[in-house]
């Protein structure tokens, strides 16, 4: 109960601080607060001792004018004439809070204030009251109480905490300590023990957990007693139910007493050995490291193995030996901002113990490693995959082969280029590069020393270039090559040394090799600004060099592109012939001079256009060779003289030329056994012709087929003896059956003596091998004598036959007819 004086002198009893301030607003007067003169402190009795009183300063802050001693002590300071914001703040706020509410409604307001005292929580209740003055300043009487009920600091957290805490006494044996006894826990300690509060206290540990006695926990207790010294460490404990966990213990000395904060880290022990098995064997290189010195403290065996450093060496390592030079500015970052954990989104350079520098993305994160906090950081190799990508996008950009750029790369330069000239008068050219003769070498010597030829034209090539133009290999033989800022004179004199320069003889593998070069040029802005254009125009003025005789280079002109469109028009009715049912099989016999007989027919084939008309086989043969067209062409003349052969007398043959192209296909012996088999013709009257450049390419496989299709009773004759390379050990390889004097040869018999000599060591070189010789292109009674006297065998030409179709050489073969009385005139 409490009692205070109110402006008529009258004590008034009342019970709280609310009834309080609910009498004080009842019996002031109506109209206005009570006047400061009709208050005196002193009649406040026993409660001025809880009082102060308060007012504005000038610049309108609070400060006290007086306080009661109660009312001092409870603030531990002197009051008189001390501003509010002196004051600690666990008191400033509230008696602030209060005089604030007060001044602004004008009635009494209530606060609570906490503080701190000798361990133990104390709380007052706070009034301030507003009083009005004859000043006209209001003033308020702040009054405080402090409740009866304390409540123990200490003993609160001691009972809330998750943690275990106790306290221990020592029991000794004369001067050594024995055992700790319990003096106090709470009930988190009891649960981790495993017992009752009430059941563990007094007890010793020796009774509740007895393995501490021997695993090392006593005698770090004691350490702790005698010297003085916190400690901690993490034990193993085991309750009474036999429960296993693992406790951290964090003792520190109190007097005679040792203060124990138990931990249960089970959990976490089994997380870190989770960790560390996952760690340990995990075949992806890892390591731990320290944010803050960057040095390593674990590293598991795959990380060990991948970088090839022993365990102690990398243990004894920082970031900054294994990471390249290059990289410590970024690693510097990272260490003085470990946020930052040497981010997953860039390529770093590691340096393994051998010097290799690799390159590897790191994944990191922050882990706690033996209590502390630390970076587990994962590496991912990613050296063999970035410089796969970066041999992919060169292939992508360049010729493997060469290493000369492609047709992709060569076109990007040149739009570039392109868009450089806009608006000014430069210029550059494009100059088109196909090799003269690279078949044959090809045919001669393999493929093989086709690709070596191509390296070393392609490293001639960028010698005789300028710096920052550009070669590249568009085709299997074909370059093109960028000049910049060149017009018409500048690619005129390249192109000139080009062809010098590619024409030097070659040595390669032992071998003489010669190749020429034919060149196209088209000039930009002249010829066009467009990059397809200007290609397409090098490539029409590299078939005109191509035309005018090879070794040459030619500008483009516009009216090339008619020739051109010429020639591709013909590749396309040449594709829709054979389908079409566009071509015919003539046939010209071959005579037996001795017999005057005919004893085969060599199948020739004709393609009659259904508008051009007859088609030259000189014009359409080279073309079907160099478009691949000849294989299934041929596959057909096959099949069609076969047909044909098996309808005539006994024994005459067909003769059938065979392209080097049919042998490449690999399925020759297959076309030819299945033509017999169809047309039902015995195998030695089938006759194949072939030319030298069949034994010159691919010598070994192409001969291997030749020997299969002899296996089959086929004949093989060599066609056009004397021409090409012209090698006698072509007849040493293989045991042909008939050997074919090129017609060139015979055109100028009997004049010409050299021509003469030729046939006849042809002639004698077949009567020495027991093989027969055929005289191509015969046309007068002259030339027939002349090679009846050379000891030629057999004769084919206009003096006999011209080419006939099928029908007309049936006709012929009628009724015997296939034996001659007298040779045809020439036509």
């Amino acid at each position: 109960m409490y009692e205070i004086a109110t402006q008529y002198g009258v004590v008034t009893e009342f019970r709280d601080v609310d009834e309080l301030c609910f009498q004080w607003q009842v019996e002031a007067p109506t109209g206005g607060l009570p006047p400061y003169e009709q208050i005196a402190l002193g009649s406040l009795g026993r409660l001025a001792d809880d009082v102060a009183l308060a007012g504005r300063a000038a610049d309108g802050a609070f400060e006290f004018l007086y306080g009661g001693g109660a009312f001092e002590a409870w603030l531990g300071a002197s009051l008189r004439g001390l501003r509010l914001d002196g004051l600690e703040r666990n008191y400033r706020d509230p008696i602030g809070e209060a005089l604030a509410t007060a001044a602004t409604r004008g009635t009494p307001a209530a606060t609570i204030a906490r503080s701190i005292r000798d361990g133990l929580v104390r709380t007052s209740e706070i009034v301030a009251f507003p009083l009005s003055s004859h000043w006209g300043d209001a003033l308020f009487l702040v009054f405080a109480r402090e409740r009866a009920a304390k409540y123990d600091l200490v003993d609160a957290i001691y009972r809330a905490t998750d943690d275990g805490l106790t306290t221990l006494a020592a029991v000794h044996a004369g001067r050594d300590i024995i055992d700790f006894v319990i003096v106090s826990l709470n009930a988190s300690a009891s649960r981790l023990f495993g017992g009752a509060e009430r059941d563990l206290q007094w007890r010793r540990l020796g009774e509740i957990a007895p393995a501490w006695m021997t695993d090392g926990t006593f005698e770090r207790l004691s350490a702790i007693f005698l010297s003085a010294i916190p400690d901690t460490f993490e034990v193993s404990h085991r309750s009474a139910e036999g429960e296993a966990s693992y406790l951290r213990l964090a003792a520190a000395p109190m007097g005679d007493l040792i203060g124990v904060t138990l931990t249960d880290v089970t959990p976490l022990k089994a997380r870190e050995a989770s960790f560390r098995l996952l760690f340990e064997s995990n075949p992806m290189p890892m390591w731990v490291h320290d944010p803050q010195s960057l040095r390593i403290i674990a590293v598991n065996d795959a990380a060990v193995a991948h970088y090839g450093y022993e365990r102690e060496q990398f243990l004894g390592s920082t970031l900054f030996d294994l990471y390249a030079e290059e990289e410590w500015p970024a690693v510097t970052i990272a260490h003085e901002n470990p946020a930052l954990r040497l981010p997953s989104d860039r390529i770093w350079a590691n340096r393994t113990a051998d010097g290799r520098m690799i390159k590897v993305q790191n994944y990191a994160r922050e882990i706690s490693f033996d209590d502390r906090s630390a970076i587990l950081l994962a590496i991912v190799d990613v050296t063999e995959q970035r410089e796969q990508a970066a041999r992919i996008a060169h292939l992508a950009h360049h010729d493997p082969l060469t290493g000369l750029a492609n047709r992709v790369l060569f076109r990007a330069r040149l739009t570039e280029g392109l868009q450089r000239l806009e608006g000014g008068e430069d210029r550059l050219a494009v100059l088109y590069l196909d090799l003269d003769g690279f078949k044959d070498v090809n045919d001669a010597f393999g493929h093989p020393i086709g690709d070596r030829l191509l390296v070393a034209v392609a490293e001639r090539l960028r010698l005789t270039l300028a710096p920052g133009d550009m070669v590249a290999r568009v085709g299997g033989d074909e370059f093109a090559i960028l000049q910049l800022g060149a017009g018409a004179a500048e690619a005129d004199r390249l192109a000139e040394r080009i062809v010098n320069e590619v024409s030097v003889l070659y040595e390669i593998d032992g071998h003489a090799v010669a190749v020429g070069a034919s060149v196209g040029i088209s000039v930009a802005p002249i010829d066009s600004c467009d990059a397809d254009i200007l290609l397409k125009n090098a490539d029409i003025a590299l078939y005109r060099a191509k035309a005018d005789g090879r070794g040459l280079h030619r500008f483009f002109e516009p009216e090339m592109a008619a020739s051109i469109l010429v020639r591709r028009t013909l590749e396309a009715d040449l594709r829709h012939a054979l389908p079409a049912g566009e071509f015919q099989i003539y046939y010209q016999p071959l005579v037996d001079i001795g017999a005057n007989r005919i004893v085969a027919s060599e199948a020739l084939l004709r393609w009659f256009h259904p508008v051009r008309g007859l088609v030259s086989p000189s014009d359409f043969i080279p073309l079907a060779e160099e478009t691949g067209l000849i294989t299934p062409i041929g596959e057909w003349v096959l099949r069609e003289a076969c047909r044909e052969a098996a309808s005539w007398p006994e024994p005459i043959g067909v003769c059938v030329n065979l392209s080097p192209a049919q042998f490449r296909s690999r399925s020759l012996v297959q076309s030819v056994l299945s033509a017999l088999a169809t047309s039902g013709l015995a195998p030695q009257r089938l006759e194949l012709e072939i030319t030298e450049s069949v034994l010159l390419a691919e010598n070994h496989a192409n001969l291997a087929v030749l020997h299969q299709l002899r296996a089959l009773g086929v004949c093989i004759s060599m066609d056009d003896f004397g021409t090409g390379y012209s090698s006698l050990s072509y007849l040493r390889s293989f045991p042909f059956d008939k050997i074919k004097i090129d017609r060139s040869f015979v055109k100028e018999l009997p004049e010409n003596h050299e021509c003469g000599a030729i046939v006849r060591a042809v002639a004698g070189i077949g009567q020495c091998l027991g093989v027969a010789t055929v005289a191509e292109g015969v046309e007068t009674p002259e030339q027939l004598a002349r090679l009846r006297e050379e000891g030629c065998t057999q004769m084919q030409g206009f003096l006999f036959s011209r080419p006939a179709p099928a029908a007309e050489l049936r006709r012929m073969l009628e009724g015997g007819c296939e034996k001659w009385a007298e040779p045809a005139s020439a036509a």
